[in-house]
């Protein structure tokens, strides 16, 4: 019993150190925070400048190309087209059984053969996604 005890006091104080030790990272963390809080600040308003900007820049490289026609406008920007298929999921699942594919239907998988054989009830359509380079570079 007294080793149990003993055992038992061991814990307590291996608990009461990890919950100093995170009390301690805890304020420095929060120290760091207000002494940075600044280049927080910085960092949180240049990102979404630069999603602001993307987005534009997307929106523009699309418009382009319903306009030309050209997948690739500008250098550094794109288009790709996506294959969106729309269907009723339980036409689609009502198949996938009478294919005895699965007790639940497999999207992906589905998807996949509707690609490559058309079904009845799934309407296939492309739709353009403007892609922009990692490496973009200024035009001059």
């Amino acid at each position: 019993m007294a080793e149990l005890e003993e055992q038992i006091n061991v814990v307590v104080e291996a608990r009461a150190r990890v919950q100093g030790a995170i009390e301690c990272r805890t304020l420095s963390y929060q120290r760091w925070v207000e002494a940075n809080q600044p280049l927080i600040d910085n960092e949180s308003n240049t990102k979404s400048t630069c999603q602001e900007a993307e987005a534009t820049l997307r929106a523009l490289t699309l418009k382009a190309y319903t306009e030309t026609g050209n997948k690739a406008p500008a250098p550094g920007v794109g288009i790709r087209e996506l294959t969106i298929l729309n269907y009723d999921s339980k036409a689609a699942f009502d198949w996938a059984k009478a294919h005895r594919m699965a007790l639940k239907l497999d999207v992906q998988a589905f998807e996949r053969i509707a690609k490559a054989d058309p079904l009845d009830f799934v309407a296939i359509s492309k739709e353009p996604q403007a892609t922009i380079a990692v490496e973009l570079v200024e035009i001059e």
